[in-house]
């Protein structure tokens, strides 16, 4: 699906702990066979959230 106003971005945002990583997961997981899906981590520590991501098979590696 095209949108008139680009693409849909949804911020997801918490403390430490309070499931933002099991969210993005269940989200990829739901909505990838309908729409082309990236995620951009805000982590600037370390990459754990993006490799845990793909490990959990959520999204390619590359994505």
């Amino acid at each position: 699906m095209i949108s008139p106003n680009g693409p849909l971005r949804i911020g997801i945002g918490g403390p430490v702990g309070s499931g933002k990583t099991t969210l993005t997961e269940k989200l990829c997981k739901a909505l990838r066979d309908e729409f082309s899906i990236a995620v951009v981590t805000n982590d600037i520590y370390t990459k754990e959230d993006a490799m845990m991501l793909a490990r959990l098979q959520a999204l390619p590696e590359d994505r």
